[in-house]
């Protein structure tokens, strides 16, 4: 495959396919990556240009068909998982984009062809769960303002019928407070990472009640795909753009 097909591509959208099933790794990082090595290695056999948007997708090699036949017999949940390189903005390097969220909704139901999820979970890249560290210190006003405003774009996909429910990762109980005063649409689930633990704040389940907010646990790492994690699969599959991709 010569590089020479992709001078003007400026977005790549790689398809992992089912992850946990194919690899035997003990972390999901790891299999994330073992995953787009996979995908990557394929991409000689596989894959679409779109001229106009400048994008380039390469399919699973595993996994070539995903249509759900019958949607009803499922429950989906997706998660956008916001990363240190995700940020499109010279003056806040924190700010999540908020195009990306109609972008992977857009992608997901090209891929399962379907019209909605039934929840839509976002970790905004930095914030951690620690109920001993209330004071909320690591979320400054320009990071949260930024959150609000990809919020936006989750509640315009919430009203359009898209999303059925909106959830975050990560949020303590002064996330909350704070975050519900701002936004129409509170979040109804917190995915959070008890760190091996299996008990959650006391205070945080009481506030959760009162609101009706589901809880749930997760083990993903904070920084699912590190940029130097990335730039090593794609010069280890010999892929022909790396010097300007970023997770």
């Amino acid at each position: 495959m010569s590089a020479s097909k992709f001078l003007d591509i400026k977005t790549v959208i790689i398809y992992t396919g089912n992850v946990m099933k194919q690899a035997n790794i003990n972390t999901f990082k790891n299999e994330l990556q073992c995953c787009l090595e996979n995908t990557l290695k394929n991409v000689h056999s596989s894959f679409h240009i779109d001229q106009e948007r400048r994008i380039l997708e390469i399919p699973s090699p595993y996994d070539p068909s995903y249509k759900l036949k019958e949607r009803n017999d499922f429950e989906i949940t997706a998660k956008l998982f916001y990363l240190p390189s995700s940020s499109t903005s010279s003056d806040n390097p924190f700010a999540p984009p908020p195009s990306y969220i109609s972008q992977s909704l857009h992608h997901l139901f090209c891929l399962l062809g379907i019209t909605y999820v039934d929840s839509f979970i976002v970790y905004f890249n930095g914030l951690l769960f620690d109920d001993q560290d209330q004071d909320d210190s690591n979320l400054v006003m320009n990071d949260f303002e930024a959150l609000v405003e990809a919020w936006k774009e989750l509640e315009f996909h919430y009203r359009n019928d898209r999303i059925k429910k909106l959830g975050v990762s990560e949020f303590t109980k002064n996330r909350f407070e704070r975050f519900i005063d701002v936004v129409e649409v509170p979040p109804k689930i917190d995915q959070i990472n008890v760190k091996g633990c299996c008990d959650l704040p006391r205070q945080m389940i009481g506030y959760a009640k009162e609101h009706d907010i589901e809880l749930l646990t997760h083990r993903d790492p904070t920084d699912i795909l590190p940029s130097t994690t990335f730039q090593k699969v794609l010069k280890d599959t010999k892929f022909p753009i790396t010097s300007e991709l970023l997770p």
